[in-house]
């Protein structure tokens, strides 16, 4: 390994000539996409007046099993933003989804969604808390046995006194929100559906209580270029038109700087980027280069 190829890994590159020629059309790629989705100065006043409402906070939260899985980890997801946190397989990704489902609790650190930290709340108070989220799962997660429309009143009967008239005209509506004809897949089973259809059904599931804050555990897994596009624009779709505030959790980096507002970038543990798409395209941060260098 020659003095050009080495650096301290979070410190600034010394290049070389092709890798330099590499990222660079990587990251005028990325730049482009971002464009292409470039909000609204109407979006950007909204994005600025919401920006001091944290819905989600991660306060310096620290976990570990047998081994450190995340160290001293502080970001936070304002009103009506889409936080996409990326990294490599195995850096905690989900443990985050996790923490602030309340299904694992932090060694250290709080946990805050809409101000209220819940990593002392009882398993009843923490059930309350997760009536304000909507889950979707890597794999959509349906239930095999049950129909479209069974998966997705399944919520609203556990949580909600709506009647069948009501679940039926909520199910339809959000079937419809993702773009799916109700009478045509309403009696469907999830096997007679295709990937993308599935995550749609999830995503429907996801927001059948109307939540404030949607989840999202690698959304556009497994999909095709066409179908991740779909799904990429849907989640932007709950945002620009509902207001929703996402977290992401997702490894499909040109997927995660469309829909993001800010990216989170879990290294060793760390967050060791936080910001906007932009910025991090641009960074000079040997690490961040390697890591946009690699799609």
């Amino acid at each position: 390994m020659t003095s050009d190829d080495t650096a301290d890994r979070r410190g600034q590159p010394r290049r070389a000539g092709d890798r330099v020629t590499t990222r660079t059309a990587v990251r005028e790629a990325i730049r482009s996409e971002i464009a292409a989705d470039a909000p609204t100065t109407t979006e950007m006043r909204v994005r600025r007046e919401n920006a001091g409402t944290p819905v989600i906070e991660l306060d310096h939260v620290s976990l570990a099993f047998d081994e450190p899985v995340l160290e001293e980890i502080s970001f936070a997801a304002n009103e009506g933003e889409t936080v996409v946190v990326v990294g490599e397989s195995g850096t905690g990704k989900s443990t985050i989804l996790k923490l602030i489902l309340r299904l694992l609790v932090p060694d250290k650190g709080r946990v805050l969604i809409d101000g209220e930290d819940i990593t002392h709340l009882s398993f009843e108070e923490a059930l309350q808390v997760r009536q304000k989220m909507g889950m979707v799962f890597q794999g959509a997660a349906l239930f095999d046995s049950m129909t479209v429309f069974e998966n997705i009143a399944y919520p609203l009967r556990e949580h909600t006194d709506l009647n069948e008239e009501e679940i039926e005209a909520r199910v339809r509506e959000k079937l419809e929100f993702v773009d799916l004809e109700p009478d045509k897949v309403m009696q469907q089973m999830p096997a007679e559906l295709s990937g993308g259809m599935r995550k749609r059904v999830g995503i429907a599931r996801g927001m059948a209580n109307n939540p404030e804050l949607m989840l999202y555990d690698e959304p556009t897994s497994g999909l095709d270029p066409l179908t991740t596009g779909t799904i990429t624009r849907l989640i932007m779709k709950l945002q620009r038109e509902l207001g929703v505030t996402s977290l992401v959790v997702s490894h499909d980096i040109r997927s995660a700087f469309r829909m993001a507002t800010r990216v989170a970038l879990l290294y060793e543990h760390h967050i060791v980027f936080f910001g906007t798409p932009e910025e991090m395209a641009g960074s000079d941060n040997e690490y961040i280069r390697d890591f946009l260098g690699g799609f």
